[in-house]
């Protein structure tokens, strides 16, 4: 699904980024990497509430150690 209508950028082009690594990415880091920018801002919940589920499981391990 289209998350950016703006840079067109896909749910899965997110998923993909945020996958890549461990640590938690910056909201500006995931448009740096995807090689656009914010422009009307409407995306961002969406990108938030992927980065979020990524970071989930960690932070609920790390938790629990």
């Amino acid at each position: 699904m289209i998350v950016c209508s703006c840079n067109v950028f896909s749910d899965h082009q997110v998923r993909s980024l945020v996958a890549k690594e461990e640590r938690r990415h910056r909201m500006s880091e995931v448009y740096a990497c995807l090689g656009c920018s914010a422009q009307c801002g409407r995306c961002a919940h969406a990108i938030k509430r992927i980065m979020d589920e990524r970071a989930g499981p960690v932070h609920a391990n790390a938790s629990m150690h």
